[in-house]
């Protein structure tokens, strides 16, 4: 039997129990077991971490929250101008990226969301990809037409209210939003996000 044949029987058997103790394990593409813990009610804020070994480190920035905390209303536009809001997709959880076109890790990163995306289509995940362009949504979705993006949810804020109502520092900013409207965590960087731990990750919260 193949080595590549035993990580895949043993990732399934995981994927299958990890749950019962609370953790999420992920095998990586050397064999290399990782594992993410939900934090407890003792953790200290924004202290949390994916445990990631050196060739997986998609997740090891993302910091999760003792306990989930509301998100502000977000004044945002869809591209034809329109009002949206994140509490319209209540009942889903929810990866907000936060991004332009001017930030070249965001533009790397919105291929991999696309992706993740189309793989949690109708499984309970919305992918969300916000732009903060100050010319607003014309040139963003330019971008992603010719990139051919079509799993996001494109939202726009020119005005720039949303980062600063959820504190963001920096771009790229992805949140981790549960179905009630409160972030579970966030990344404050690039990841690959179709990437294993980070679909050990969402499918960690969709069961739990």
């Amino acid at each position: 039997m193949s080595s590549g044949s035993t990580v895949s029987q043993f990732a399934r058997f995981v994927r299958r129990h990890a749950v019962v103790v609370g953790l999420i394990f992920v095998v990586t593409a050397t064999g290399v077991v990782s594992l993410y813990r939900k934090p407890t009610e003792q953790s200290k804020p924004m202290t949390a971490k994916i445990e990631i070994d050196n060739d997986a480190p998609q997740l090891a920035k993302f910091v999760t929250h003792p306990a989930p905390k509301p998100v502000a209303a977000l004044d945002v536009i869809t591209a034809d101008g329109a009002a949206a809001s994140l509490e319209a997709m209540a009942g889903e959880l929810l990866v907000v990226n936060f991004w332009a076109t001017w930030c070249a890790p965001c533009r790397k990163e919105m291929p991999q969301l696309d992706a993740l995306a189309a793989r949690y289509g109708g499984r309970g995940v919305t992918v969300v990809a916000l732009s903060l362009d100050r010319s607003g949504a014309a040139k963003g979705e330019k971008f992603l037409n010719e990139l051919g993006v079509t799993n996001l949810v494109r939202l726009y804020d020119p005005s720039y209210k949303s980062a600063r109502a959820v504190g963001l520092i920096g771009l790229p900013t992805t949140l981790l939003v549960d179905g009630a409207g409160r972030e579970i965590g966030r990344l404050a960087g690039e990841a690959d996000w179709d990437a294993p731990e980070v679909h050990a990750l969402l499918d960690y919260y969709l069961q739990n």
